[in-house]
């Protein structure tokens, strides 16, 4: 359903085109109940002239709004693990102007996980829960384009959260900033640490949320400097963006 409402919503649809793409996922709903759902839920929805399109299809990608996104997890399966650390940054016009950063409370650190990120179960006994922080980074996200390095991984690990905590889908447009790498810059691996390196970008804690999301902030807007001239919007952006045999799927491919 998504992917058919998508390529439709680029070019505009009327209403009650999109409540019948829409009813079945949301049985029950109306159309108003639908578009406020989706739109809370990150999908970046505008009504112009009584059709319903993408924002994002419209406005341009140096006007668009992004939050550019880091996790740390104990497991690196949705089902079995969970979010212990968040960062991100949001960008405007280009420019960074916000950030977030939470650990979450969790029982099961491996050691593992607190050899690489130094993360461990005595840090976060204290803090707030999974569900706690997803709700107030539901907030922060708003519909912003969510970016990260692995962005699959990212972004299908919290989908899968939200939906473990109840708390809704993930609709939010998202682009991989390992394949905008490997289309803009020259380097010889497209691992953040080693483009941190390659690009004299700032030193910043390796392996820590908020740490990697201001890394991946220097990557991001680095790339975007060197967009072909037809890239104009932030829509096609983010189909410049898309990956290559799952480059963005695995987050070891962050850590190289």
């Amino acid at each position: 359903m998504f992917e058919k409402l998508i390529k439709k919503l680029k070019e505009g649809i009327s209403k009650d085109e999109f409540y019948n793409l829409t009813k079945e996922h949301y049985e029950g709903f109306d159309f108003n109940a639908i578009y406020d759902l989706m739109k809370f839920q990150g999908l970046p929805l505008t009504e112009i002239n009584g059709k319903i399109y993408l924002k994002t299809a419209l406005i341009p990608y140096d006007e668009a709004e992004y939050t550019v996104v880091d996790l740390e997890v104990n497991n690196s399966k949705p089902k079995e693990g969970q979010a212990i650390e968040i960062g991100a940054v949001k960008i405007k016009n280009l420019k960074p102007v916000d950030e977030f950063s939470f650990l979450i409370k969790a029982t099961d650190i491996p050691k593992y996980v607190t050899k690489v990120t130094g993360i461990d179960e005595e840090m976060l006994k204290n803090e707030a829960s999974q569900k706690e922080i997803l709700k107030k980074f539901r907030l922060f996200l708003g519909d912003s384009i969510f970016v990260a390095h692995a962005a699959d991984f990212d972004y299908n690990f919290l989908a899968k959260q939200f939906e473990k905590e109840n708390l809704g889908e993930l609709l939010n447009r998202h682009l991989c900033t390992i394949t905008l790498a490997e289309k803009t810059i020259e380097a010889q691996r497209y691992g953040l640490k080693y483009l941190k390196e390659s690009l004299n970008l700032p030193n910043e804690v390796d392996h820590r949320a908020l740490g990697d999301a201001r890394t991946t902030t220097r990557v991001f807007l680095k790339a975007l400097e060197n967009l072909p001239e037809d890239i104009i919007t932030a829509e096609d952006l983010i189909e410049f963006a898309q990956p290559k045999k799952n480059k963005c799927k695995k987050k070891k491919e962050k850590r190289d």
